[in-house]
């Protein structure tokens, strides 16, 4: 009904009576200003000294500390945005020095790393609002201070309206261009407490006067009542908002569906209103949901008050006894959590359960293993770059990079231990051969000959079998901080394989701010070799979250489709297809397109084909980059192919260095490399390797932050 009644909320209204147009940011502008934001997630925000707006931005009760503090709680569960009410009284009574508190309100917010959203007009509540002292809360009565702006003064007050527009335009131009406010929501709820259409005149004001400003920030104002009464009050804000805003109170398949319909305008979305406890709107089914669509979570309420929003909207407490269950807000007054179960699924998925990144340390991987010493060696720059390489498996076990704000962020995804790596994922990080990926039921060909290796992965062999380079000791020696050089003696006929086969992989930091992975292969046979590093990556940095909203771009405009067991087929073009990143995409964007390919892989699982072939010297085949972090890391190889995982087969069963789990789409590998099934596809660039010749590969990871 919902969906039904939305899409039709322009044909019922027309395009043609929507005002205020001319201005009205593209879908391009929206979109591209949205991507440059990264999740936004926070609370609308009432400190707890305050019952309502006035009371928060008058001079004898603007409560800096207060603010100062509550907003540093919110910072350190990650939140990064708040939603905050004004009301027109306060500029007549004290224009300048309300315009004065709303400054320092956004010099204390963009200290704590938070911007806000600021509201001008409310339908709800009390309809009565006066300057000075305000009322003492009801007990146990939602929201029982709490002021609507105009109200219903703009019937019975001439000049009510000059003097609105008047402060709208105030406000606006003093702020126009402020960085530190997000978003301008022109009227929250326009129709509540049963005015319903006859708010459309005071909201298509709001808008023209804005866009007569013209802000650089976004106007909108959310959607939050579909029955019919407010169709053509819905329609406005849909066809004039520059972003999607939207209210939903509900369990968590009714407001997928809300966001579903809400996606039929392309722009980006925004929930500014959710979080119900009793209405099972709650933070560990609806944050989740919101963080993988991409849309911003803004929840109502975060610290317990004089609003009494802890009480339910309809269910007064007038004995002052605490709800067993409360109905919004996160924190006491004291700053510890509602429940600590809730504030901990909130820091997992904002990445604030990781007080700060560290790398393992050296004696947690100081052992024997396979009558050979493992141990772990640490690379660093001059820029404060560091990375860890374990000579088990060859791999890597973290890097640190800075983002976008200077906070060293590690964006592999490994383990604190050498234990850990012996009993849990086996590819996490590591150098993968004598073959990277995968030969069709495990056999092949050389010169008529057959070779049956060891089958690992359903029918076939995958990364040279259950026991590859993987899962072997290298040796290693580290000239300087800078790298480190690995060897390993694969002998004849390990894993299936002909010949004794030299593999020499060498990890270099430099100053240019990239990880160079050299490979050099040599054999005393003719034999078969694919190498490449398997790392997990997560641009937001280990335990961030999803990677579904990184952007990846990958010069290759074709890729090889696969069977049901990931065979490859043959080689098809990308136009058209869900893997066409010719043009950068986010991972998640077509995820759940009708495809089979994604099918066969429950996601992305693919070698895609680079358009630059094989070369010399390294060159650009991918850039990929963190929605929250801005960190960008390029992809340069001389490989002709680079094999994509997104993460589908992640189930948390590994505990990874930032104490978090290995979540479901958590992290991506992609891979340099020949193609898969190579040894049996002979139209494939070739990998086999002659009896003394040495085969030799270079990757180059460069990291730099995203403009």
């Amino acid at each position: 009904m919902l969906r039904n009644v939305l899409m039709t909320l322009l044909l019922l209204y027309g395009t043609a009576q929507a005002q205020s147009t001319a201005a009205k940011w593209t879908e391009a502008k929206a979109n591209a200003w949205y991507a440059q934001q990264g999740w936004l997630r926070g609370a609308n925000y009432q400190p707890a000294t305050a019952i309502n707006q006035l009371e928060m931005f008058q001079a004898a009760t603007f409560d800096s500390a207060t603010i100062d503090k509550e907003l540093g709680w919110a910072e350190g569960i990650g939140f990064n945005v708040m939603r905050v009410y004004l009301h027109h009284l306060l500029w007549v009574a004290d224009k300048e020095g309300f315009k004065k508190r709303l400054d320092q309100y956004l010099a204390i917010s963009s200290r704590h790393g938070i911007k806000t959203l600021l509201v001008f007009f409310d339908d709800c509540w009390n309809d009565t609002a006066w300057v000075g002292t305000q009322p003492a809360p009801k007990p146990g009565v939602h929201n029982s201070g709490w002021v609507r702006d105009p109200g219903t003064m703009i019937y019975t007050h001439q000049d009510t309206l000059k003097t609105l527009e008047a402060y709208v335009k105030d406000v606006l131009t003093t702020f126009k261009n402020d960085q530190r406010i997000l978003m301008w929501d022109l009227y929250n709820e326009p129709g509540n407490n049963r005015q319903e259409i006859k708010s459309l005149p005071l909201l298509k004001k709001v808008f023209q006067w804005a866009r007569e400003v013209n802000p650089s920030q976004p106007l909108t104002a959310g959607v939050w009542n579909h029955s019919r009464g407010y169709w053509e009050l819905n329609a406005f804000q849909l066809e004039n908002s520059d972003v999607i805003t939207y209210h939903n109170y509900s369990i968590v398949d009714n407001h997928k569906n809300n966001i579903d319909t809400l996606r039929k305008w392309e722009r980006p979305i925004i929930c500014t209103e959710y979080m119900a406890r009793r209405n099972a709107s709650v933070f560990q089914t609806i944050l989740p949901l919101l963080k993988e669509e991409n849309v911003g979570a803004i929840n109502w309420g975060f610290v317990a008050g004089k609003t009494n929003t802890i009480f339910a909207w309809d269910t007064p407490m007038p004995n002052r006894q605490e709800p067993d269950l409360w109905f919004h807000d996160i924190f006491r007054t004291d700053g510890t959590p509602f429940s600590a179960d809730e504030v901990r699924s909130i820091k997992e998925l904002t990445g604030k359960n990781i007080t700060h990144y560290k790398l393992p340390a050296k004696a947690n991987f100081d052992q024997t293993v396979q009558g050979k010493q493992v141990s772990l060696y640490y690379l660093s720059n001059k820029n404060n770059y560091r990375a860890a390489i374990s000579n088990f498996g060859a791999r890597m076990v973290g890097m640190l990079v800075p983002d976008k704000t200077g906070q060293l962020t590690d964006v592999v995804i490994g383990f604190n231990d050498l234990n850990a790596y012996l009993k849990g994922d086996r590819f996490a990080g590591a150098i993968v051969g004598r073959f990277g990926n995968r030969i069709a039921k495990g056999t092949f060909k050389l010169d008529g000959k057959t070779y049956k290796l060891d089958i690992n992965n359903g029918v076939n062999t995958l990364h040279g079998g259950r026991t590859g380079f993987h899962s072997r000791v290298w040796d290693a020696v580290q000239p300087d901080s800078h790298s480190v050089v690995l060897t390993y003696v694969s002998a004849n006929k390990e894993e299936g394989y002909p010949g004794k086969l030299t593999a020499t992989v060498t990890y270099t930091l430099t100053d240019d701010n990239e990880l160079r992975i050299d490979y050099a292969v040599t054999a005393d046979q003719k034999t078969v070799a694919n190498l490449t590093n398997h790392n997990y990556w997560n641009m937001n940095g280990e335990g961030s979250g999803t990677i579904n909203n990184h952007a990846l771009l990958v010069k290759a405009s074709k890729y090889t489709p696969v069977d049901a067991t990931l065979i490859p087929t043959g080689i098809e073009p990308v136009s058209g297809t869900p893997f066409d990143f010719t043009t950068a995409k986010k991972i998640g964007s077509r995820l759940k397109a009708d495809d089979a390919q994604l099918r066969y892989g429950a996601g992305y699982d693919h070698n895609f084909v680079a358009d630059k072939g094989i070369t010399a010297q390294p060159e650009l085949i991918a850039t990929i980059t963190g929605d929250v972090s801005g960190i960008k890391m390029d992809i340069l190889t001389t490989e002709p192919g680079l094999q994509f995982y997104g993460g589908n087969f992640m189930s948390r069963a590994n505990l990874l260095k930032s104490g978090t789990r290995d979540d479901y789409r958590t992290g991506f590998c992609l891979e340099t490399q020949h193609f898969p099934d190579s040894p049996n596809q002979p139209t494939f660039p070739t990998t086999v390797l002659e009896k003394g010749k040495t085969y030799t590969s270079s990757t180059i990871h460069k990291f730099s932050i995203s403009k």
